[in-house]
C-alpha cells in the first residue's frame, strides 16, 4: 500500500477503500449501514479508518458484478480479490520522516525532543521518556474516553498548580488500564517513576504537542527518537522503508490464516508491516527487554493488531524448547556483530548448519530463525555485510551449508545511511524451508541506489518497488528480473555451484560481468578530432558570437535611473502561476506518452533540459490547462533553495510544471522581452531579493506568486531590453556549448580509456 497521508498500515480511510475496491465511497457508506457485521471504523486523528484485514475478510463473500469486472478479472472475482490485486501491483513507499518536518507534525516533533525533554527527563532514562510519548499517543488513538479524562487532568493541574509528580502518577494510572484493555502487559507505573519532570506545565505542554501529531506518530517519534539517543544495534529500531521491503518479499503470495515470529521485536515494526499485508495473520514477537516489548505492545495496538508478544533471553537458541515451535514467516532484524564477553562453548548444541564461533551470534540468529520455520515457510532477516563475505572457518562453513542446502533463497544488499542512528550498510537474506528449492541464489545489489539527504540515504519510492518487483520475477523464472531494478541496481542469479567455488561469498559484485566490455568495432574511439569535432565548433562558434559584443559606457543621466527607464512590480508586467498542489499533481495518472512534468531538476543554464521526465495522461492533462507551459515563459523555483530558472524554449510548449515551480508569462499588453527578463530575474541582487522573502517560510523556504508580484523589476525601453537579452543570451549560448564540450570530452576519455587497457587502441 501507498504511504497517503489518508492512511497508515493496517488502516484504510473510507475514501481509500472505495478506491481500492474501484467502487463509489457511498457504496461503502451502504455495506456499513445495510450489514451490522460490516467492520467498525476506528477514530484517530480526528478520522475515521477501516482494519483493512477485518474488511477483506468481511469481503470475501462478496463477489464483483459481471458488468462491473475489470480488465483481468474473472466472473466469481470477489472485491477483496481485487483490493489484493491491486495491493500486490503498488510498491513499497517510504514516507520519509523528513516529510513530517514541513509542517505542525514536524515542529511538535523538534519540540519533544528539544529542550522539553530534558526538563521532562530529568535524570531518567531516555527510553522511559520514549515510552512516556508513545503511551500519549497510543490512548489518544484508541481511547477516546481515556484521553478525554488526561485533557481534563491536564486542565485542573494547570489551574490547581498540581505537582508533576503527581500528575505523572495519574497519567501513568490511566495508560496502564488503557494497556491492560487492550489485553497488553501494563507498564506505564514504572516506567513514569523514573522521569523527573521540573514542572506539571511541561507535562500538560508534552501532552498538547502529542495530540497534534496524528496517524503517523508511532513512526516519526521512533525516527526522531534514534536520532536523539545514537543507540546502539541492538536497541535501534528499523526504518519503515526497510521492513516494508521484508514484508511485502514475504508476504507476496498466499491468503488465509498464518503465523509470523518476530525474536528480536523491538518496537513493532516488522510484525506491524507483516500483519499490514496478509490478512488473518497473527503474530508472535520476542524480546530480551520488558521496554521493548512494552513499546511494541502499544505499536501493534497502535496499528489494530493484537500480538502474543513473551520476554525470552538475549539467546534464544539457548530455550529448551527451540525446536517446538514452527511459523509460517520470520521478519526480523537482531541485533549483529555483538561480542560475548565471555566465549561460549556451542558444540553440544544442536545446530542445523554447525556451530557458531564462540564470540560472535552472526550465524547463530539465522540458524536460529531458520529452525523456526515449518516446512515451505520463509524469513527475511536483517544481517550485517560482513556476514555474507565472511572469512572466518566456521563462519564460512555454516554459510556454504545453508547455500548447498538451499536455506539461502536471496540476498539484497542496501546502500550505507538508510538508519537515522548509523551508516552502517545492512543486506536482507531471505531465507526458505522449503524441499522444492532452487538451484541458484538471488543477489541484489542496491548499495548504489537512492540520494543522500543530510546524514542519511533515502531509496525512492520506485527504487524499493524495483526490489520487489525483481525479487518476484526470479521466483516466477522470468528472464528479464534485473530489468525491474533502478536508480544503478544490479541483480544476478548465481549456482550454488559457482558460489562455492568462490568461496561461498554471497556478494553479487563478485559475479558482476567483466568491467571492460567491447563491442567492436564501432567501440574503437579516435580521439580527440572526429569525436569531438562537432561540439568543438559549435563552442568556436559560441565563442565568435561572445567575442563580437561590444559594451560601452552610458552617458550619465540625470536622476537614478536612465532616462525612459522605469521600475514595475513583476505582477503588473507578468501573469504568475504557482505549480499545482503536490497531493492534486501527485493523483493525476501517468502515460509514457503524456505530457512532460517540468521539475526543478530540468532547471540548467537557465533553459529547460529534460531526461526521461515523469508524464501524465494526456487527457488527465487538459484538466491541468492553466500550468500548460508556452514558449517564453520563464520557470523559477519558489520552494526549498530559490535560484533556478529557465526561458521555456517552443520544444517544451504543452509541458506541465511541478508543485514547487513558478510559470512567469509576459503579459501581451506590456512590451516586456523574454530574455531580458529572464537576465534581470537572475541577477545577484534580485535572487537575494527572492531568498530573504522565502526565508521567512513557516516550515521550509518558500515563496508564493503574489509575494513574488511585489518585485520591482527595473525597465529599459523595449529596444534597450532586446540588446541586453541578446548580448546575455550570446553569453548562455557559450557556457552551454562549453559545457557540452567538457562533457563530450569527459565521455570520450572513458571510452578511450577502455579501448587502450583492452588493448583494440594503443598509444602512439
Amino acid at each position: 500500500m501507498d504511504g497517503s497521508s489518508d492512511r497508515f498500515e493496517g488502516f484504510v480511510a473510507r475514501r481509500e477503500l472505495s478506491e481500492l475496491a474501484g467502487v463509489r465511497r457511498e457504496t461503502i457508506t451502504t455495506w456499513a449501514s445495510r450489514h451490522s457485521d460490516f467492520p467498525k471504523a476506528r477514530s484517530s486523528g480526528g478520522r475515521e479508518y477501516l482494519h483493512l484485514p477485518s474488511v477483506l475478510a468481511w469481503l470475501e463473500s462478496r463477489p464483483i458484478p459481471v458488468k462491473s469486472l475489470q480488465d483481468g478479472e474473472s466472473e466469481g472475482a470477489t472485491y477483496a480479490d481485487r483490493i489484493r490485486r491491486v495491493l500486490r501491483e503498488r510498491r513499497p513507499r517510504e514516507r520519509p520522516a523528513r516529510l513530517a518536518d514541513d509542517g505542525p507534525a514536524g515542529r511538535r516533533l523538534t519540540e519533544l525532543y528539544g529542550p522539553l525533554a530534558d526538563r521532562v527527563r530529568g535524570s531518567g532514562p531516555q527510553g522511559a521518556y520514549l515510552y512516556f510519548l508513545l503511551a500519549l499517543v497510543t490512548v489518544q488513538a484508541s481511547d477516546r474516553r481515556a484521553w478525554a479524562i488526561v485533557r481534563d487532568l491536564v486542565a485542573e493541574a494547570d489551574q490547581q498548580q498540581r505537582s508533576a509528580e503527581d500528575l505523572l502518577k495519574d497519567l501513568a494510572r490511566i495508560v496502564d488500564r488503557v494497556l491492560r484493555d487492550q489485553g497488553q502487559m501494563p507498564g506505564a507505573v514504572a516506567a513514569f517513576e523514573k522521569l523527573r519532570p521540573e514542572a506539571s506545565e511541561d507535562l500538560a505542554y508534552v501532552v498538547r504537542l502529542c495530540e497534534g501529531l496524528g496517524q503517523e506518530a508511532f513512526w516519526f517519534l521512533l525516527d526522531r527518537f534514534e536520532e536523539w539517543t545514537q543507540p546502539d544495534s541492538a536497541e535501534f529500531f528499523t526504518p519503515r522503508a526497510v521492513v516494508s521491503l521484508m514484508a511485502d518479499t514475504l508476504c507476496v503470495d498466499g491468503e488465509g490464516p498464518a503465523r509470523c515470529f518476530d525474536p528480536h521485536v523491538r518496537g513493532g515494526e516488522g510484525l506491524a508491516a507483516a500483519a499490514g499485508r496478509r490478512p488473518g495473520l497473527s503474530v508472535v514477537g520476542e524480546s530480551p527487554s520488558a521496554t521493548s516489548l512494552q513499546l511494541a505492545g502499544m505499536n501493534l495496538a497502535f496499528h489494530g493488531v493484537e500480538p502474543d508478544l513473551r520476554e525470552c533471553t538475549a539467546t534464544p537458541w539457548d530455550r529448551p524448547d527451540r525446536h517446538g515451535r514452527k511459523f509460517d514467516f520470520v521478519i526480523t532484524n537482531p541485533p549483529f556483530n555483538q561480542k560475548a564477553s565471555i566465549p561460549r562453548d556451542r558444540t553440544g548444541q544442536d545446530w542445523p548448519f554447525g556451530p557458531p564461533p564462540a564470540r560472535s551470534d552472526n550465524y547463530a540468529w539465522p540458524q536460529y530463525i531458520h529452525s523456526s520455520l515449518k516446512p515451505g515457510g520463509r524469513a527475511a532477516v536483517v544481517m550485517p555485510n560482513r556476514a555474507a563475505v565472511s572469512d572466518d572457518e566456521k563462519e564460512r562453513a555454516i554459510r556454504g551449508k545453508m547455500i548447498e542446502q538451499g536455506a539461502v533463497e536471496s540476498v539484497i544488499w542496501l546502500p550505507r545511511g538508510l538508519f537515522p542512528s548509523t551508516p552502517v550498510a545492512v543486506t536482507i537474506w531471505i531465507l526458505t524451508a522449503s524441499s522444492r528449492t532452487r538451484g541458484d541464489v538471488l543477489l541484489i545489489d542496491a548499495r548504489k541506489m537512492g540520494r543522500k539527504d543530510g546524514k542519511r540515504r533515502r531509496l525512492s519510492p520506485d527504487e524499493w518497488g524495483g526490489i520487489v518487483e525483481c525479487h518476484s520475477r526470479w521466483k516466477r523464472g522470468e528472464a528479464d528480473f534485473a530489468g525491474a531494478l533502478i536508480g544503478g541496481g544490479t541483480a544476478v542469479s548465481v549456482s550454488r555451484e559457482t558460489i562455492r567455488r568462490s568461496e561461498d561469498s554471497l556478494d553479487p559484485s563478485d559475479y558482476a560481468e567483466p568491467v571492460i566490455e567491447l563491442s567492436a568495432p564501432d567501440a574503437l574511439v579516435p580521439y580527440p578530432t572526429d569525436a569531438l569535432g562537432a561540439v568543438r565548433r559549435r563552442a568556436d562558434d559560441a565563442d565568435r558570437v561572445a567575442a563580437s559584443l561590444v559594451v560601452r559606457e552610458r552617458a550619465a543621466g540625470s536622476g537614478e535611473l536612465p532616462d525612459g527607464w522605469c521600475r514595475v512590480p513583476l505582477a503588473e508586467l507578468c501573469d504568475i502561476q504557482t505549480g499545482p498542489t503536490y497531493r492534486r499533481l501527485k493523483a493525476a495518472p501517468r502515460s509514457p506518452d503524456g505530457a512532460p512534468i517540468i521539475v526543478r531538476g530540468h532547471l540548467r543554464d537557465r533553459r529547460v533540459v529534460m531526461a526521461d521526465p515523469d508524464r501524465m495522461d494526456r487527457e488527465a492533462a487538459r484538466r491541468f490547462g492553466r500550468f500548460m507551459l508556452e514558449p517564453d515563459d520563464i520557470l523559477c523555483v519558489r520552494t526549498g533553495a530559490t535560484g533556478p530558472l529557465a526561458l521555456v524554449g517552443p520544444e517544451h510548449a504543452g509541458c506541465l510544471f511541478d508543485s514547487g515551480l513558478t510559470r512567469i508569462r509576459r503579459s501581451s499588453s506590456v512590451d516586456l522581452d523574454p530574455w531580458y527578463l529572464l537576465a534581470f530575474l537572475s541577477l545577484p541582487a534580485t535572487q537575494n531579493w527572492i531568498g530573504n522573502r522565502a526565508a521567512t517560510a513557516t516550515a521550509i523556504d518558500s515563496i508564493g506568486g503574489k509575494r513574488l508580484g511585489h518585485l520591482l523589476v527595473t525597465l529599459p525601453p523595449l529596444g534597450e531590453q532586446q540588446r541586453i537579452g541578446a548580448a546575455l543570451r550570446a553569453m548562455d549560448d557559450q557556457i552551454v556549448a562549453h559545457r557540452d564540450l567538457a562533457e563530450a570530452a569527459e565521455r570520450t576519455r572513458a571510452a578511450l580509456a577502455t579501448n587502450l587497457v583492452a588493448g583494440p587502441l594503443a598509444v602512439g
